[in-house]
């Protein structure tokens, strides 16, 4: 919802043209999501494929920020990376959770973090909007969504243990590749 805002704010950018650039850095997205999905399975390195993800949205949120509405489509390359960097790390996100819970409450620990990430899309967007209104601008805005990605990739950091060995029926998993 903020994206088609601040592309609205380039000068000469048609109303056509802002729907075409606030799809862009969810084609990244996905493919970044592929990709660290991909690695991540093959590695079976989950949390390096998380965090890092994270920190990189969050130096580009506050990049854009110091860039500014001057220099807008440096500014708006910054938003994609960090648009996509966000995306990216989810099948790993996903995926570290049923190995670090128990099996008996993966299932609902996913339920509570699905529910969870809902509400905080609706108070995300919310503050965003506040923010924007309350200053006239988008910075407040850039340093809140950078400020939450940082401490996203703080708390993956410490969250997610060293990497352990995951073990089904007793036997070593194998990253993919390995015969």
């Amino acid at each position: 919802m903020w994206l088609p805002s601040i592309i609205n704010e380039a000068p000469g950018v048609s109303i056509g043209a802002t729907g075409w650039l606030s799809s862009v850095p969810y084609v990244f997205a996905v493919i970044g999501m592929l990709a660290a999905s991909y690695f991540s399975d093959k590695s079976l390195n989950r949390k390096l494929f998380i965090w890092p993800f994270l920190l990189v949205g969050a130096i580009c949120f506050y990049g854009s920020y110091l860039i500014g509405p001057g220099q807008f489509w440096l500014s708006f390359a910054l938003l994609v990376v960090a648009g996509a960097a966000m995306y990216a790390p989810y099948g790993p996100f996903f995926a570290v959770i049923t190995e670090i819970l128990p099996k008996n409450v993966a299932g609902g620990a996913i339920a509570l973090i699905n529910s969870l990430g809902a509400l905080g899309s609706f108070v995300g967007a919310w503050i965003v909007g506040q923010l924007n209104g309350a200053t006239g601008g988008f910075g407040a805005s850039y340093i809140f969504m950078a400020g939450s990605l940082l401490l996203s990739a703080i708390l993956t950091i410490v969250a997610v243990g060293k990497k352990k060995e995951v073990a089904l029926s007793g036997q070593r998993l194998q990253p993919l590749g390995d015969a």
